[in-house]
């Protein structure tokens, strides 16, 4: 096993290529590309990116703000992608609309910025989250995605 170096990339593109013709099927809904689509996509994918922060805020008649929406768009080098990393509404400003408007937002951004994919995480018990995420455009994943937390054993 080896950490490969930045200029190693070359060899692990044949593999990512495969990766990515093999799965795209799977998606249907999503934009099937030709081979050599992919290679051009692919033609480098860099060690080191960045992301940024975008926060949209709802103010109140007196300026205060009552809700807000975080976004994190980053290209980890395989398409711009979009996370919804917070949405809140202060509890007295629920059920007026603050939310729809906050994620309308969001899917603007994403559709604006060309975003290839773009999530939003929530427990399943949150009803209201999920209703407006759902509201939004969003859906179940249709990948099982596993988390990793750390604890205190090696």
């Amino acid at each position: 096993m080896e950490r490969l170096a930045e200029g190693d990339y070359d060899l692990i593109k044949p593999l990512l290529v495969e990766l990515h013709m093999g799965e795209q099927i799977h998606y249907s809904d999503h934009p099937q590309l030709r081979r050599e689509e992919i290679e051009n996509h692919l033609a480098t994918v860099p060690m080191h990116f960045q992301g940024e922060n975008v926060v949209f805020g709802v103010r109140d008649e007196i300026g205060d703000v009552i809700g807000f929406c975080w976004i994190v768009l980053f290209d980890p080098g395989t398409g711009l992608e979009g996370e919804v990393a917070e949405v809140y509404v202060a509890p007295e400003h629920r059920g007026r609309g603050v939310g729809e408007m906050l994620m309308d937002q969001a899917v603007r951004l994403f559709r604006d910025r060309r975003v290839t994919l773009g999530y939003v995480w929530t427990r399943p018990d949150n009803e209201a989250a999920v209703r407006l995420y759902r509201s939004a455009g969003f859906e179940a994943n249709r990948q099982l995605v596993l988390t990793w937390y750390p604890t205190d054993q090696p």
